[in-house]
């Protein structure tokens, strides 16, 4: 087993593998629970709002409620301690959840009269249905849950790492999870219909309450990991304010490079998302809807599990970070050129559909395979300051920002399909090309910390 293990993601002793292993428990369930539920999003609010019109909006939305979000996440950072975070986190989420099972199951007990003193304040919220707003709640919800939990944990992870050992075991770490959401999507596929999606979002709810126990057990199988941080940061018990994480970004260009990287392509996902869902909506039914998305999410997680076990480590290993970084928009650029190829070359849009589909799996499956990894390596040589405040604001408000610059793109080029697939494609490459430029920078100046020995703070 250990020379298996050796052979896909390098030497790993008995303690490092215990290691990553309970902590890709954890992961694996948060994650795949966030697949589980995210490929049934886009129909529910289709059901309830309305998809080609209302989506580009949610998206724009949530970004706004990411505001909030990562101001009560930096007080949050202040206050407690990483793995009390944790708990408190994933507790919300958890409760949240099975809340969120009932109202949908029972959207009418959110509907109100047109004779109620609060009609006014809701009359204006679309809505396909009586009480049909749950639905906006529940996509910006899970969008928060797939940016501020999943964030959590990986700052977490990052601050009880070294550059070597991760190294050797976000591969294993990213292999593990890809198992984790490979059978969350299964689950919708083969659940969603027999039970519902109110059912799965309860199970999923439970799922989430049970992560902080395996981080219990984490804790008491390392707890030098904790102890070592606490010391670390002992002498720091000035409270640096909610704005402290968007000022490092403003002020440290490594930081800044560091956000380009992590969320550049979800302005590029976002827009060839919804060119593959507008043409899917009308096409198929909701139902069949979700099955389609289920193929989407099936085929992104197997890519990154394929390429988690055989690609990730090595690549990191012998080629270097920086390769990684600028890999993956190169490979971007060429699927979004080839995507417009297809349209050019006169496929209906069924033929364009699958295609896109494919974009999407494409360049989905390669950020959760490497650019995700890639750059949590990244925050290694930064402060505990940077490692949860500035990355909250990355993953949780940074990666919705400009999934929402996708949807205002989207919104606006969506009233025809040639002009969304020609001015989608223009935008994207144009970003690609600002993204190489940022990578190297950042790759650049990764390897002189190294050599170095510094930190960003």
């Amino acid at each position: 087993m250990l020379r298996l293990v050796r052979v896909l993601w390098g030497d790993l002793t008995r303690d490092e593998l215990k290691k990553f292993g309970i902590l890709s428990v954890a992961m694996m369930l948060i994650v795949g629970n966030y697949w589980m539920l995210r490929v049934t999003k886009d129909a529910l609010f289709d059901v309830l709002v309305g998809f080609r019109q209302w989506q580009p909006v949610a998206k724009m939305i949530s970004v706004l409620v990411m505001v909030v979000v990562v101001l009560g996440y930096s007080k949050l950072v202040d206050m407690l301690r990483r793995h009390h975070l944790i708990y408190l986190v994933c507790s919300f989420y958890g409760v949240t959840f099975i809340l969120l099972s009932y109202l949908a199951t029972n959207p009418e007990l959110l509907a109100v009269s047109s004779t109620s003193l609060i009609y006014p304040l809701v009359s204006w919220i679309p809505s396909k249905i009586p009480g049909g707003g749950i639905g906006w709640f529940a996509y910006v919800f899970l969008e928060s849950y797939g940016s501020l939990l999943i964030a959590v944990f990986y700052s977490f992870i990052a601050s009880v790492m070294t550059t070597g050992l991760a190294k050797k075991g976000y591969g294993m770490m990213m292999s593990i999870t890809q198992f984790g959401t490979l059978s969350g999507v299964l689950i919708s596929m083969f659940f969603v219909e027999r039970v519902g999606i109110p059912m799965l979002y309860f199970f999923g709810g439970i799922v989430v309450l049970s992560a902080p126990f395996i981080i219990r057990y984490y804790i008491s199988q390392f707890p030098e990991d904790i102890a070592s941080t606490q010391e670390a940061v002992a002498g720091k018990k000035n409270k640096t304010g909610f704005f402290e994480g968007l000022r490092l970004i403003a002020t440290r260009p490594y930081i800044m490079g560091v956000f380009v990287v992590v969320t550049a392509y979800e302005i590029i996902s976002t827009i060839v998302e919804y060119q593959m869902s507008w043409i899917a909506v009308g096409i198929y039914s909701p139902e069949q809807f979700t099955v389609f998305r289920t193929y989407q999410g099936l085929g992104i997680n197997l890519l990154a599990l394929l390429f988690a076990i055989i690609g990730t480590s090595f690549f990191m290993r012998r080629l270097g970070l920086k390769f990684c970084l600028m890999a993956f928009p190169i490979t971007i650029g060429v699927v979004v050129t080839a995507n417009y190829l297809v349209r050019l070359s006169g496929a209906g849009n069924t033929t364009l559909m699958w295609v896109l589909m494919l974009a999407t799996v494409a360049i989905k499956g390669l950020n959760y395979a490497l650019n995700k990894p890639t750059s949590e390596v990244m925050y290694i040589p930064t402060s505990k300051d940077v490692k949860f405040k500035s990355k909250g604001w990355i993953d949780v408000f940074g990666n919705r920002s400009t999934k929402g610059v996708g949807a205002t793109v989207s919104k606006s080029l969506g009233h025809s399909l040639p002009v969304l697939l020609m001015y989608g494609t223009i935008i994207s490459l144009g970003i690609v090309g600002v993204w190489l430029l940022i990578a190297q920078f950042v790759g650049n100046k990764f390897n002189k910390l190294q050599e170095q020995d510094a930190i960003v703070e």
